[in-house]
């Protein structure tokens, strides 16, 4: 059976010179106080950081720019929905506190996880919310799978624009840093105090896509 990592090999290959980018997941974990999805490590460190399309882009963790920088990126995106009037609040089908952002469009359109259970991040769903509507689709299966199923077309997400994806889409990785490049925190964003690390957390099942 294929899993839904060779369908997006497949689908949209990464570049074919691409490097695995190796990543220091326990940091990054202990800066988000979370653990992360097995699916989005693979996908992180197998296409590197750049954009779905010329259109999504999935959050990374060594991003030189921090829009699309995971920490920095989802700590402004919490900050955002802390400070959401009560009345639009109330629309999300979430516990904000539960919503982790893992991507962005040109449009300004956010890709959350769903972190329940915490401390089984193979089995979050995810969700999206566009920049200027109240919707929140949501869509069971991992960070891997929702790309497999929108980059295809066989789902659709309303909050994104009716030409998303093309016809053949394809990833098209950042420019190559410096290698002295030094990543520097959105000086706007207010940097969280981590989250108590548990050391409880059961042995995580098996593997999604």
């Amino acid at each position: 059976m294929t899993t839904a990592r060779e369908e997006l090999l497949g689908l949209v290959p990464p570049p074919t010179d691409a490097a695995v980018d190796a990543v220091d997941w326990e940091r990054v974990e202990d800066e988000l106080g979370v653990r992360l999805p097995d699916d989005y490590k693979w996908l992180s460190e197998r296409y590197g950081s750049g954009g779905f399309d010329d259109f999504m882009h999935i959050l990374h963790p060594r991003s030189q720019f921090w829009p699309t920088r995971l920490v920095d990126a989802a700590e402004r995106a919490a900050e955002l929905l802390e400070q959401m009037p009560e009345g639009l609040r109330k629309r999300v089908p979430h516990r904000i506190d539960h919503l982790l952002a893992v991507g962005k469009t040109d449009n300004g359109d956010t890709i959350y996880w769903v972190t329940e259970p915490e401390a089984a991040p193979n089995e979050w769903a995810v969700t999206a919310n566009g920049a200027r509507n109240t919707k929140w689709p949501h869509f069971v299966g991992g960070i891997v799978e929702f790309l497999v199923a929108v980059l295809s077309g066989a789902t659709r997400m309303d909050v994104f624009p009716g030409d998303f994806p093309s016809a053949r889409p394809a990833f098209v990785p950042d420019p190559d840093p410096d290698p002295a490049f030094v990543p520097d925190p959105d000086p706007d964003t207010v940097r969280r105090r981590p989250k108590e690390r548990r050391t409880d957390h059961p042995t995580q099942g098996g593997i999604r896509g």
